[in-house]
């Protein structure tokens, strides 16, 4: 059994932090890592927790806040943008109507 499994940041001296892992795509790379694990040292784990070893997490919460904030005025200004065109459709659609 290889035991050169690597975890975010594992060659920074300076990482002394973590980040669980909330991405659902990524999971089942962790569950492997543990049931070699289990397999290789004959440890139980029944409720694993996984996270990223990073030396500022922080910042990376902060990355994922402004991507989430930077997405979410993308869709109020696409929102916007339809909503004003159809408002155009309606005002052109209406005024040839009443003619």
């Amino acid at each position: 059994m290889s035991s050169d499994f690597r975890c975010g940041e594992f060659n920074n001296p300076h990482a002394r932090n973590g980040l669980r892992l909330m991405r659902d795509d990524q999971r089942p790379f962790f569950r492997l890592a543990v049931q070699q694990a289990t397999a290789a040292y004959s440890i139980k784990s029944t409720h694993p927790l996984f996270f990223y070893w990073l030396q500022d997490p922080v910042a990376e919460m902060n990355s994922y806040r402004d991507n989430g904030f930077k997405y979410y005025l993308l869709g109020i200004f696409s929102h916007f943008a339809f909503n004003l065109f159809m408002v155009g459709v309606a005002v052109v659609g209406f005024s040839r109507a009443v003619k």
